[in-house]
């Protein structure tokens, strides 16, 4: 046995190893066979990192590495090679007080691990992530959402209050319905997407649901419109759930099926308000067809893993891209077009034509006469405050109203500094703030009763003065650090 400064170099049998139970992988590691060889070739390059609970005889992966113990296990039953078997590991003392308290401090461990890696999906990191929350309700008592990451940072990790709501919501609203497809690796912004879909359907379908009597509960049509798609993600296509759950809510709430699009295919709503593109014709209720399951397509062809970016953080990708004619593209493509990445996660080349101004804000501004009404406008408002708060987890603070847009609630609990900027924005936006803010509410936004103080022209010329100092101090930090 040797000391080192990370723990105790420790000589152990294979048999004396065990996985840890709680650990957040479910699915096998994709890079499996590729470590097993590495493993196999070349032995362990670091020592496995273990710990052993008080009564127990065996020890336990500590963090990270229950995929080389199942390698390690394999080898050894292939080549009886003792190299398998003789094992030198890093052991660490389990903490004091509770089993619980080292059950989290190994869970939390494995969880960083994996972050390191960038190896899990979305829904095993929500599953370890509401094991570790269990964890500490059982250690700690009921406690509120801000409370509960507050132990969870201070047991060494940390999460945001938005991403958690949605993992929470990841499990309580689509793992029942698909978990096939959830497991294959369904993306996170693609997740994100989903539970955006069913908040704004919800709400639209309490506000219709009170006139409509002996008709079916919410969740029920929703799981309705998921289960079809229940499948590997190359199938997957998140058109086919938005046109399947816009038939279910026409049908169920006897709701012409272009009202309802205007609010599950919020993107086409934004684009024929934003761009002019006209009003789809689609057939009478008891005509349209609703999609069918079995003709789904592979969106696009699967793209390389070897040329596969992690994950990055939330901010808004159209942030690249220029006003066109007035600042050179930041991101050039071949022949004219540009990569996006497609509902499925795959890899698409898309005309800057098509893409959507959810994408490109600076696509266009004047709006459909369609639109531009004093009926259809605050709904376009509110849809779109409701994108924008739910990049900070509020979008349940977004209320409708007819003569702002949208309003804003106070939040119930304490905010982020992040969820606190959005929300402060947000405020300003709904002419919630007073003293100097107001002066700037009427320059920017005007009022019911008076006109805005600057014109469009000048609201124009104000963001793409933002857009090239955004860019400015972009490239002044690429050269910094280069």
């Amino acid at each position: 046995m040797m000391k080192d400064n990370q723990g105790t170099l420790l000589s152990v049998k294979l048999d004396q190893l065990r996985a840890f139970e709680l650990d957040p992988r479910i699915i096998r590691n994709p890079y499996y066979e590729e470590i097993k060889t590495s493993i196999k070739n070349r032995g362990l390059d670091h020592p496995p990192k273990i710990t052993q609970r008080p009564g127990e005889s065996h020890y336990i992966v500590f963090n990270g590495g229950n995929t080389r113990l199942s390698i390690l296990n394999e080898l050894w039953l292939e080549t009886q090679d003792k190299v398998f078997w003789d094992i030198t590991c890093l052991f660490h003392k389990w903490l004091s007080g509770p089993v619980e308290r080292g059950n989290l401090h190994c869970l939390l461990g494995h969880l960083v691990e994996n972050d390191l890696r960038g190896s899990l999906t979305f829904i095993e990191k929500s599953l370890a992530v509401q094991k570790a929350a269990d964890i500490c309700l059982s250690l700690y008592g009921a406690m509120s959402q801000t409370e509960l990451l507050q132990k969870l940072d201070q047991a060494g990790y940390a999460i945001h209050q938005s991403v958690y709501s949605r993992m929470t919501a990841t499990i309580n609203y689509l793992l029942p319905h698909i978990p096939d497809l959830l497991y294959s690796g369904l993306p996170k912004t693609t997740i994100e997407r989903l539970l955006m879909l069913r908040a704004c359907t919800s709400k639209f379908w309490d506000t219709q649901y009170q006139s409509v009597a002996g008709k079916p509960d919410f969740n029920d049509v929703f799981a309705m419109a998921l289960i079809p798609f229940n499948g590997p993600l190359a199938g997957f296509s998140y058109d086919g759930i938005r046109d399947e759950l816009t038939g279910l809510i026409s049908q169920a709430l006897e709701i012409d099926y272009n009202a309802v699009a205007l609010i599950t295919d919020a993107g086409a709503q934004k684009r024929q308000a934003l761009l002019g593109s006209p009003t789809p014709t689609l057939p009478e209720i008891n005509e349209q067809r609703r999609y069918q399951p079995e003709v789904r397509t592979v969106l696009s062809t699967p793209r390389n893993t070897a040329d596969e970016v992690p994950e990055q953080n939330d901010e808004p990708f159209y942030d690249s891209h220029a006003k066109p004619g007035s600042a050179p593209s930041v991101k050039p493509h071949a022949a004219g077009k540009e990569e996006q990445e497609s509902e499925s996660g795959n890899i698409t080349d898309t005309d800057p034509a098509e893409i959507s101004p959810l994408e490109r804000p600076e696509a266009g501004w004047d709006i459909e006469p369609v639109f531009d009404t004093t009926e259809n406008l605050p709904s376009l408002a509110e849809q779109t405050a409701w994108g924008l708060a739910a990049k900070a987890g509020l979008e349940h603070l977004i209320q409708p109203s007819q003569e702002n847009g949208f309003d804003l609630a106070e939040p119930d609990s304490p905010l982020s500094n992040e969820a606190r900027t959005y929300w402060q924005l947000l405020s300003f936006l709904a002419q919630k703030m007073g003293g100097a803010a107001s002066l700037w509410q009427h320059l920017l936004l005007g009022s019911a009763m008076t006109s805005a103080g600057f014109g469009d022209d000048v609201v124009i010329n104000i963001f793409q003065l933002i857009r090239l100092l955004r860019r400015l101090h972009e490239k002044q930090r690429e050269e910094a650090s280069s």
